[in-house]
Order: C-alpha cells, then structure tokens, then sequence
C-alpha cells in the first residue's frame, strides 16, 4: 500500500510538472503573438499579400540579381514566390494549402538546391514556419491545431546580440533541428534556423568513417525593420539563406553554394479576395 501510494504522488507530480511545462509554452506562445498586435487586430485579418522587389546572391561569388516576391496567405493555406529574370536559376515557388506542398522544379525533375531542401522536409510549409509572422499561417498562431511543441532554451548570443531561443517539435517526427529565435524585449520573431546532417559517401578526411562524411545543411530565415500595417507590427525586411549541398556549386565557383535572398520594404495589404487556386498543390 505505502508503495502504491509512492508511486501514485509521483505520477501526480510528473503530470502537474507536464501541465506547468505546457501552460508556459501556451503562455509564451500568447505573448508573442500580442508582439505582432492585440487580439482583435489580429483577428480581422483574413488574408495577407506581401510583396515586392529582392536581391539575391551566392555569398561566395559576385554579382547581384534582382527580381520580385510575392507571398500571399489565408488562414493555415499560402503561396510564396521568389521569382529571378534568369535562365540558369528562375528563383522558388512554394505553395501550401494547409496540408499538402508543392515546390516548382527549375527543371522537369529537378530541384534548386534550396527547393530540394524544402521538399524533403515538408514541414517547413506545412507548420507555417515559413515566411515568420509575414504569413496568416504563422506556426505560433496555429500552435493548438498543430499540435506541435515548445522546448525554451533560454538566451543565446547570435551575431553578439542576445536571443531567446525557442526550438520546435512537430506532432510528426522531423529529422530537422528547428530554432526559433525572438528579441527579448518586445518577443518579436527574428530568426529561424532549420538545420540538418546526414552521413553519405565521400572520398575520405578528418570526419570520414568507412567511406562515408558527415553533411551539414542549414536554412536561415531573418527578420528585421519591423513596421506597422493595421494596427500588426510585421517584418519589412526578409533574409534567406541557405548552404551545404555540396553537389552543386556556386556558379562560377567551386566551393559549396551559399545562397541568398534578401526582401526589402515589401507592400503589406490586408483582407483581399485571393483566387482559391493560387493555394492549389499542382
């Protein structure tokens, strides 16, 4: 009997530990999206349109490219398009209609490295990570649907500045480390980090065993220049940037690409009617 009742408290503190545990991540999730703007505000926005003009870049070589972006959301559905005027590399469309993904090939059956990346691992769409608080699909605002789970990891220093980080775990099993990062001071969203490693064949060096090395690949997504649109406080400045697939290289280089967009000041409307097929996974 003493036993049993040993036991029983124990579960009961383990279960009041899981409910304090959660009630903060419900808590934290709450403030920040407060961050963005109040309740109501947030709630008379139906759908979203940013868009506007971009660069972008391989980190390791010369030359800038401009080109245009357009990201419209509705609810947990969007569609986002960074578009290049560039034979070689036509930029990314990804498209999610709150379930399914589509990720348009710059080739019948092949992928830009970053949109290989996305494809492989859905979940960058599907959890509404993508774009940040751009999209009506952000993944804090739909924590409850998600059902998907918080891991506070306290302040880290990124660039010497300090950040709160927060990681991410979807309800399904991801092979990806998620890192959301926020400001301290406001919980503003500013940076997520998508970062993966995997073994594969390779020719041998400190890190080889038996014929196989250890790959790094990370996506980097940054906000910044925040401003306020009806009454929502929203990035108007957008960086991503992706490396570590060494099977292709920067044009005109040797080295492992490092690619980037960066989105500057784009236009933010609210609430217009958008054509259901732009949410369509083709």
């Amino acid at each position: 009997m003493r036993s049993s009742a040993f036991l029983l408290a124990v579960m009961t503190l383990l279960s009041l530990g899981a409910a304090k545990d959660e009630f903060q991540a419900a808590d934290f999730g709450k403030q920040q999206l407060n961050s963005i703007g109040s309740e109501q505000a947030r709630g008379a926005v139906k759908s979203r349109v940013a868009q506007g003009t971009l660069t972008f870049h391989w980190l390791n070589v010369a030359g800038v490219t401009e080109g245009q972006m357009q990201f419209a959301s509705e609810g947990d559905k969007f569609v986002s398009v960074l578009k290049l005027p560039s034979v070689d590399y036509h930029g990314e469309q990804f498209v999610c209609d709150g379930k399914k993904t589509g990720v348009k090939q710059i080739l019948p059956g092949r992928y830009s490295a970053l949109g290989r990346f996305v494809f492989e691992h859905p979940e960058v769409l599907t959890e509404g990570l993508w774009g940040g608080t751009l999209s009506t699909a952000w993944a804090l605002g739909h924590l409850d649907e998600r059902h998907a789970r918080l891991e506070d990891r306290g302040l880290k220093k990124v660039d010497g500045r300090d950040l709160h980080r927060v990681d991410y775990f979807p309800k399904k099993n991801s092979d990806l480390q998620i890192e959301l990062y926020f400001e301290p001071e406001t919980s503003r969203h500013v940076m997520t980090v998508y970062a993966y490693h995997a073994m594969a064949r390779g020719g041998g060096g400190p890190t080889a065993s038996a014929g196989q090395e250890e790959r790094y690949y990370r996506l980097e997504e940054r906000f910044a220049d925040f401003k306020t649109v009806d009454g929502l406080t929203l990035p108007g400045r957008w960086t991503i940037q992706y490396s570590g697939d060494p099977s292709q290289t920067a044009v005109g280089s040797g080295t492992t690409p490092i690619s980037q967009f960066d989105v500057s000041d784009p236009k933010i409307s609210h609430n217009m009617t958008l054509d259901p097929r732009n949410f369509e996974v083709k």
